[in-house]
């Protein structure tokens, strides 16, 4: 069982670095960025999007738990809603927490918690190199819809 709840604003603070982080990595690895503009590009991400921190509006940033230690926090998973969908800005689970099937288990309880507040649809992006996160979403429902593309002119 996974328990996903409403993030704190310490909590945030400490996201905010990690997404900063992961992103700018992502953002090297995939679309060719150097270090420093990858990096200005994912506080621009962040910042231009979730401006009101945990309350920004349409945006659900929730900490994932399990039950047997409700101390650990062993990932993040940010929405944004429009309408009756939602997209998965951000789904991390902590290193050391992979592997253990708990993603999956997040996803489902993401699901009911969507259903319940009458969101009928959810999306996502997966990195191209990101074999395992494919996996995941296609074993837990997911289906490709298109492929990204992108092209760097500077």
């Amino acid at each position: 069982m996974i328990t996903l709840r409403n993030m704190n604003e310490e909590e945030f603070v400490n996201y905010r670095s990690l997404f900063i982080h992961e992103y700018s990595q992502d953002l090297q690895n995939n679309r060719g960025y150097l270090s420093e503009k990858a990096r200005i590009k994912a506080i621009e991400s962040i910042d231009t999007v979730l401006t009101k921190g945990v309350v920004t509006p349409a945006n659900q940033l929730w900490c994932i738990q399990q039950p047997d230690e409700p101390e650990d926090v062993i990932g993040i998973l940010w929405l944004s809603i429009t309408g009756s969908s939602a997209w998965i800005s951000d789904f991390y689970i902590y290193p050391d927490w992979r592997g253990r099937g708990f993603g999956g288990l997040a996803l489902c309880e993401m699901k009911r918690l969507l259903k319940i507040m009458n969101i009928d649809e959810v999306g996502l992006r997966v990195a191209p190199n990101n074999a395992s996160a494919k996996a995941l979403y296609q074993k837990n429902g997911f289906h490709i819809t298109g492929i990204n593309m992108s092209q760097n002119l500077r």
